[in-house]
């Protein structure tokens, strides 16, 4: 899997007819693109990694002026953020719209589907969950459909051709390009167009073909994790082992870091923005899910736990209808493997949860691991906050 930079993303969406904010790209080698030097500001200077949360760690500026923006693209150079190194950086000059939304497409779980999901709220920080659009995918043309949906949150007319447009494109740009998830946040409407303010996609490697720009993802994989879990999933072929580090080894910079596991591509940026909600800095995105055997859930949660600068490990699943008594196996034969003892929160959700959640108890119980495990009655949010509680109460021992 492969997680494009937003000024990746907004490259390709640009090649269907997307908007985006004028901007340019700033690397050692100098700058791409060009911005209007008269045009005025302020301007957004974004540091290109793929790690969430980027403001708050002190990657996306705000500047009044190109050359204040200029300045600032120089100092984030080279620097690390949230341990990923910061190799190009993205000037843009800001959009003020008539309001800052949420549009992406994504794949549920039980049923697998694609959701194309739309709020006129958005930003940092928002739960996708709380979107006023959901809209389940079908095939053939979506456009009357999604129309619909629109004028029944009192979506106005003058906007409902241009919103209708966009979430076309994006609706059609992540099922030709096999997008685990597609996601602008925020949008906004203005001068009679919505514009993508950012962008992030996840796309599968067998996808390249498909895109307007392959060389996209000719990015060679620089982590051992991540090379480990794709020679696992190219070995073993049952159900399915994603994983992206986030925050580089040994980083310990920052807030208190933990390790993410999931199940389901969704329920993993759920996670994400749970852990972020609760304080966490997640360090890695990882998804096993479609029914995976033992052996490739414990190679997953080995990777996972075995991360050298992780305080903590969260591990929760969509309402999966794979067998989670196998998941529950493979969690604490991968975490026996890298001799994972640290505080955990393990929330199972679907087929055999309960007998599931025994056998990770009774794990935690032989071995001494402060570990909290819940069911689906508790939410990601409230389980992310359940795992800051337990940190900091094995902090005060």
């Amino acid at each position: 899997m492969s997680k494009l930079f937003e000024h990746e993303v907004k490259e390709l969406l640009s090649c269907v007819g997307v908007a985006v904010p004028e901007g340019m790209l700033v690397n050692p080698d100098g700058e791409q693109g060009v911005i209007d030097a008269t045009a005025p500001g302020p301007f957004f200077v974004k540091a290109q990694v793929a790690v969430g949360d980027r403001a708050t760690a002190g990657g996306v500026l705000r500047v009044d002026t190109l050359a204040e923006a200029r300045a600032a693209a120089a100092d984030i150079l080279g620097r690390r953020i949230r341990g990923s190194l910061v190799e190009c950086v993205l000037v843009e000059r800001a959009v003020l719209g008539a309001w800052f939304g949420y549009a992406a497409v994504t794949i549920a779980e039980d049923p697998p589907r694609r959701m194309l999901v739309f709020s006129t709220t958005g930003g940092g920080g928002f739960d996708p969950s709380t979107a006023e659009v959901q809209l389940a995918l079908t095939d053939g043309p979506q456009g009357y459909r999604i129309r619909r949906e629109l004028r029944r949150i009192g979506i106005d007319s003058a906007q409902l051709p241009a919103i209708t447009s966009y979430l076309e494109k994006l609706v059609d740009c992540a099922l030709r390009w096999c997008a685990y998830t597609l996601e602008t946040n925020p949008v906004t409407y203005a001068d009679g167009r919505v514009v993508a303010l950012d962008a992030k996609a996840e796309l599968d490697d067998y996808s390249k073909k498909l895109l307007p720009r392959p060389e996209l993802l000719n990015r060679p994989e620089q982590d051992a994790r991540e090379r480990a879990a794709r020679d696992c999933q190219q070995t073993d072929h049952r159900g399915s082992l994603r994983y992206v580090q986030l925050v580089a080894e040994p980083d310990r910079a920052g807030p208190v870091q933990v390790a993410s596991h999931s199940v389901g591509g969704g329920e993993s940026m759920v996670v994400l923005d749970a852990l972020a909600a609760a304080n966490l800095v997640a360090t890695n995105y990882c998804d096993t899910s479609g029914s995976p055997s033992e052996e490739k859930v414990a190679t997953g949660a080995a990777l996972v736990a075995g991360q050298s600068h992780i305080d903590g490990l969260f591990f929760s699943t969509c309402i999966a209808n794979q067998p989670l008594a196998v998941t529950a196996r493979g969690l604490v034969r991968g975490w026996e493997d890298v001799g994972w003892r640290g505080p955990t929160v393990v929330r199972f959700a679907g087929n055999q949860s309960a007998e599931a959640r025994d056998i990770v108890q009774d794990w935690a119980r032989r071995r001494g691991v402060p570990i909290d495990t819940v069911g689906e009655e508790t939410d990601e949010w409230e389980a992310a906050r359940r795992l800051a509680v337990l940190l900091t109460k094995v902090d005060a021992l």
